[in-house]
């Protein structure tokens, strides 16, 4: 009994541990060391608007005032497919990279409206992969 239960464990860490990464594509990364990943299954769609979830890799730790620093950030977004429109929904942002670590700070305070999205901007690739536009 004891080692069906270590086997069960390991397995459950083993999962626990790809499912962490195995998701995320990199779609992005800037001069400054920060990458920015899309987790396609991550996509949910409902009519005209649909969510998905990107990290930020971030190039230097960051640091926010009363917090300790946090070296990326899973943020959730909402698409306006037809009306090319995005607005933010969450964040929460951790010690490691890759969303691993301790949560170091959340954010749950949705914005309202929509924001407009730039040509060939970040934004419009998450757009493109939110909504399924080729």
């Amino acid at each position: 009994m004891k080692k069906l239960k270590q086997l069960i464990l390991a397995l459950l860490l083993v999962v626990a541990s790809t499912t962490a990464i195995a998701g995320w594509v990199e779609i992005e990364r800037f001069e400054d060391g920060m990458r920015v990943f899309v987790d396609p299954a991550t996509v949910r769609r409902s009519g005209a608007t649909a969510e998905v979830a990107h990290l930020v890799r971030w190039g230097e730790a960051q640091v926010e005032p009363g917090y300790p620093p946090y070296l990326s950030t899973i943020v959730r977004t909402s698409y306006d497919c037809a009306g090319k429109g995005e607005k933010y929904l969450a964040s929460t942002s951790y010690a490691g990279a890759m969303g691993n670590g301790a949560r170091v700070v959340s954010d749950d305070k949705a914005v309202e409206g929509w924001y407009s999205i730039s040509e060939a901007s970040l934004e419009e690739k998450l757009w493109k992969i939110a909504c399924g536009v080729k």
